[in-house]
């Protein structure tokens, strides 16, 4: 093997030495240039940055939802329990209007309190002007 020391500006050795690989250095070659890839990088990290801006938003927008669920949620709940206590209260009170409509407390209350009494047992004769007799 020879070894020679590398001019500036020689790519002779270059080539020997990656001959066998797919890499070539050519001078000619194509290179961005470095105020090319600062603006390809600047894009890409402002890509970059405007998607995670769009995928914070949508988080945020995602646990709102959530919450406004889980907040209604609690509120029918509540309204169920309010329904379920309404019916509840509902029936005692028909049963207290049967039991305060019933006839024997009318009467007991009528009468111990009130002081009222049943009419005595008469019985009434219609008379008639004309003469006949009396009807039972």
């Amino acid at each position: 093997m020879l070894v020679a020391k590398e001019k500036p500006g020689s790519a002779y050795l270059n080539e020997q030495i990656f001959k066998g690989s797919n890499y070539s250095h050519r001078k000619n070659a194509e290179q961005p240039s470095p105020v090319r890839a600062k603006q390809y990088s600047l894009r890409g990290s402002l890509l970059f940055c405007g998607l995670i801006l769009c995928l914070i938003l949508i988080s945020i927008g995602l646990v709102t939802q959530y919450g406004r669920v889980v907040a209604v949620n609690y509120q029918l709940q509540q309204v169920r329990r309010d329904v379920a206590q309404l019916k509840e209260d509902n029936e005692h009170l028909r049963i207290e209007v049967k039991a305060l409509s019933s006839l024997e407390r009318i009467e007991a209350l009528a009468i111990n309190e009130l002081g009222l009494q049943y009419p005595e047992e008469r019985r009434w004769l219609l008379l008639s002007s004309r003469g006949d007799e009396p009807r039972p």
